[in-house]
């Protein structure tokens, strides 16, 4: 029998979300995972940035969804964090009685609405419906799994799968570095199934940043993630943003000050740092192909701005070298400026003194 809901809970699925539906749905789909109350994060991020999440499922107040009120959300959400595979969970939502009789039961609906709960709760996009976003990777979830499966089929170990000729992931190895020196677009992403991904052509790096979701999972006693991918997914996260690096934490507090409207989790700067033996590629199962791809492209960029070789330190004979030859040229050309002033001027004192002269 399903947990009885809170009142609010029994209104109508609707844009904004009210705060309190927000963190009573937290609480309520998640309570099987057994959470440890006396290490609750600071959630305020990962739930203010529900309302973006809910919006185009919420379009034309809800019509295109297969569930009517936030008690019937969470009723369907706990039935996809069970054992039940997903043709299961479907047929329960189908079944689901509804205050409205004009709820829609086509697949395409029930699909939307799975999608919806994922979204949510895993803060991932799963198959293909008409809300999905655009060039967004998906997890697939087949009739035939439970949501947990497909997740750790998803997640699986890669270590093993790309080589580095370098294992070593620098200090300079930071998302700053990343747009400053390596002229990366980060395009940062709710979607954890993105994380560390690069795109258009690898020239944009989409970056998961909701480290309150994170550390939430982090107190699961039965989380939904397979062992040691929160926790890897973590050091990700304090291997680009190392809070050691006040360069990096400035980059880091600039992008949330005037990023705004994306909602970037302020625990971004408070992630950590990791020492020089965690910073090896070896030390990455679960995220160590997309980092080998990331590191090979960032290592293969070269400067094409003069801001970008102002920042680029990788290699600092280069660095000097190249800042000398700007130095010697600026100079050339002053030297040269002046020496053409001063035979300008010499010029038009010979003729100045040679024109009474000429009288």
């Amino acid at each position: 029998m399903l947990a009885k809901v809170l009142d609010d809970t029994d209104s109508y699925l609707g844009y904004p979300v009210p705060a309190a539906v927000r963190r009573r749905l937290l609480r309520e789909c998640w309570e099987a995972c057994e959470p440890d109350p006396e290490r609750q994060p600071d959630m305020q991020a990962y739930l203010d940035s529900h309302p973006s999440r809910c919006r185009p499922f919420l379009n034309d107040g809800g019509i295109h969804i297969s569930i009517r009120t936030y008690s019937e959300l969470i009723a369907l959400a706990k039935e996809a964090l069970g054992a039940r595979p997903r043709q299961d969970v479907m047929v329960m939502s189908a079944a689901q009685p509804s205050s409205r009789g004009d709820r829609p039961l086509d697949d395409q609906a029930g699909d939307t609405a799975l999608a919806l709960c994922v979204a949510l709760l895993l803060m991932m996009d799963i198959g293909s419906h008409q809300y999905s976003i655009s060039g967004s990777t998906v997890l697939r979830w087949d009739p035939d799994e439970t949501l947990r499966h497909a997740v750790n089929r998803h997640f699986r170990s890669q270590r093993g799968v790309l080589r580095s000729e370098n294992s070593r992931l620098g200090k300079l190895f930071t998302t700053r570095n990343l747009d400053l020196v390596g002229g990366l677009n980060i395009k940062w992403t709710h979607n954890l199934v993105d994380h560390l991904r690069l795109a258009d052509d690898d020239k944009t790096v989409f970056i998961f940043h909701s480290v309150g979701f994170l550390k939430f999972h982090q107190t699961f006693g039965q989380g939904v993630f397979p062992k040691g991918f929160v926790e890897e997914t973590l050091r990700t996260l304090a291997l680009l943003f190392p809070e050691n690096d006040s360069k990096s934490r400035k980059w880091t507090a600039s992008q949330i000050e005037t990023k705004q409207d994306q909602q970037l989790d302020p625990g971004l700067a408070k992630c950590g740092t990791l020492r020089a033996h965690e910073r090896r590629l070896e030390q990455f199962s679960f995220w160590h192909d997309r980092l080998v791809i990331l590191k090979q492209t960032f290592d293969e960029s070269s400067p094409r701005t003069l801001t970008q070789w102002w920042n680029d330190r990788r290699n600092s004979v280069q660095w000097y070298t190249f800042w000398v030859a700007i130095m010697v040229f600026v100079f050339t050309l002053f030297f040269g400026f002046v020496q053409s002033v001063e035979g300008g001027l010499q010029v038009w004192l010979a003729w100045e003194a040679r024109s009474p002269d000429a009288e």
